[in-house]
């Protein structure tokens, strides 16, 4: 009945709905970032229960049993991105660094055609400047490579 994903997504609803919850006794200014990201993953969060509970398992049992598992990832790999992430958002920052490693990976780790991973991060670049730098005028992290150059 539970496995890993479905336990992995409680805990991440628990996270977002503790934060929105959390938020409510924050003055406006402070909580609208909270609002923003937490209302979001709860909501992303449900409809993943949703599709994780209406799954037939059967299928999966049977794929695992066959050896023919191709869903799940190394966790080698995993760090791996992670590692690169970190690197490329403290190096170039937010809004140079994650549209060049969202890029990259649904490349490399998708396996998807240079179009989509092009339309992924121009996607990515157009979602942290546009709205997060132009229309909230936040000043994200521009990245130590950045500040060093600029």
């Amino acid at each position: 009945m539970f496995d890993a994903r479905k336990i992995t997504t409680l805990v991440m609803l628990g996270l977002f709905t503790g934060a929105t919850f959390l938020a409510l006794s924050l003055p406006a200014k402070a909580a609208f970032m909270p609002f923003l990201v937490g209302i979001p993953g709860m909501l992303l969060c449900l409809a993943q229960l949703v599709i994780d509970f209406r799954t037939d398992n059967r299928v999966e049992d049977a794929a695992v049993g066959q050896g023919k598992d191709e869903g799940s990832r190394p966790e080698v790999q995993m760090f791996l991105w992670l590692g690169l992430f970190t690197v490329a958002l403290v190096g170039f920052g937010f809004v140079w660094g994650g549209p060049i490693i969202v890029m990259l990976f649904v490349r490399f780790s998708s396996k998807d055609t240079w179009l989509n991973a092009f339309f992924a991060g121009a996607g990515t670049f157009a979602t942290l400047f546009g709205v997060f730098v132009w229309m909230l005028e936040l000043k994200l992290f521009p990245g130590l490579v950045v500040q060093a150059l600029f």
